[in-house]
């Protein structure tokens, strides 16, 4: 019974340390995220003083979007950024197209500058928060919508909410509301690796939160260069600092952007209800030539010509929106036509504004 009695006392002894070891470690751990979450907030802060937005920030019902505005003139051209993007990726048409008229760019909520919201991104918010941005900021019409990728959507969701403030469209590389129904059904028929590509989604889905815990606890704010130039849009060398602060000091982009994803296929779907037609508004579609297509995909030579082919099909639908649409296809450019050859959108904006 001694003996017993002596191995009990020596086991809870050893239970006692044990939880007093893993206290201490839950202690330092909890003492080191202290820590490197208070050097975090102050890097994300001189981060802030030392790339403050470059426009104005506007109240758009408790809580505030970021829009810049340059030149003078009407119609005010608007440049909307594809998903995940922002408006730092106009740098290389803003600037040109200041000296024919007005233009602004801006930040959708949580992207850039701009702070995020409460509301969901559903295609009617999207429309209504930038019409309330235009009105608070003072931003008067009419409008020239001009949209890359997903923003295309945007764009022409917000011409069928408010026709009257809409005179001129470009479409650059847009995305079109049956995209991802068509390229599955492609990735169906041709690709060898179905499995890659849920893969793929999720891995990429698991990397956005992984960033945001990161970026949340300050640690890309203190070495921005964590946020790979791979996730950058081709961008001159000279903006790509001032990008990644942004993204880096701005708590709520990777949150925006997994909600942006999440919501996409609602978003197309609506694009789909709304059976938007522009009628002999000007428009212009700009299409890449130089459509890229992950390996990871597994399709083979045929299913790559078939998701061009259906690509193509769906640009030249964008066409027709308009009894006025014209497409210019750009050869030596990927999705970001207007970083790859600004020139064709800048031509493009100016045919609109002068077909006013």
């Amino acid at each position: 019974m001694a003996v017993e009695s002596k191995r009990s006392s020596k086991k809870r002894g050893c239970l006692k340390w044990g939880g007093v070891a893993l206290g201490a470690l839950v202690l330092l751990l909890i003492v080191i995220v202290a820590i490197v979450g208070f050097q975090g907030s102050r890097a994300k802060a001189a981060l802030r003083a030392q790339y403050p937005p470059p426009g104005q920030m506007v109240d758009v019902g408790g809580y505030k979007m970021h829009i810049y505005c340059q030149g003078s003139g009407s119609p005010t051209v608007i440049l909307d950024a594809g998903g995940g993007d922002f408006s730092l990726s106009w740098e290389l048409v803003r600037p040109e197209v200041a000296k024919s008229t007005r233009v602004c760019v801006y930040d959708r909520a949580g992207m850039g500058w701009s702070e995020l919201g409460p509301e969901p991104p559903t295609m009617e918010n999207r429309v209504d928060k930038l019409h309330t941005l235009l009105t608070e900021g003072g931003i008067e019409g009419p409008y020239v919508l001009v949209g890359h990728s997903i923003a295309g959507m945007f764009v022409r969701a917000y011409a069928f909410r408010y026709p009257e403030e809409v005179v001129g469209m470009v479409l650059v590389d847009s995305s079109h509301e049956d995209q991802v129904a068509r390229q599955s059904a492609v990735l169906s028929e041709f690709s060898s690796s179905q499995g890659n590509v849920q893969i793929n989604m999720l891995a990429q889905e698991l990397a956005l939160r992984v960033l945001q815990g990161l970026q949340s606890l300050g640690v890309m704010a203190m070495n921005p260069q964590v946020f790979s130039d791979a996730w950058l849009p081709p961008l001159p060398e000279e903006l790509k600092d001032t990008y990644k602060a942004a993204v880096v000091s701005n708590d709520s982009y990777f949150a925006a952007l997994l909600e942006d994803n999440a919501y996409t296929g609602a978003n197309m779907a609506d694009v789909r209800e709304m059976n938007i037609t522009l009628g002999d508004m000007p428009l212009v579609v700009l299409s890449s030539q130089r459509m890229e297509i992950p390996p990871s995909l597994g399709l083979s030579a045929e299913g790559e010509a078939e998701l061009k082919a259906v690509q193509a099909e769906m640009q030249t639908e964008l066409v027709s929106l308009s009894s006025r649409g014209r497409q210019v296809l750009a050869e030596e450019s990927g999705h970001f036509i207007h970083l790859n050859q600004p020139e064709l959108v800048i031509e493009a904006i100016l045919e609109v504004l002068q077909a006013q």
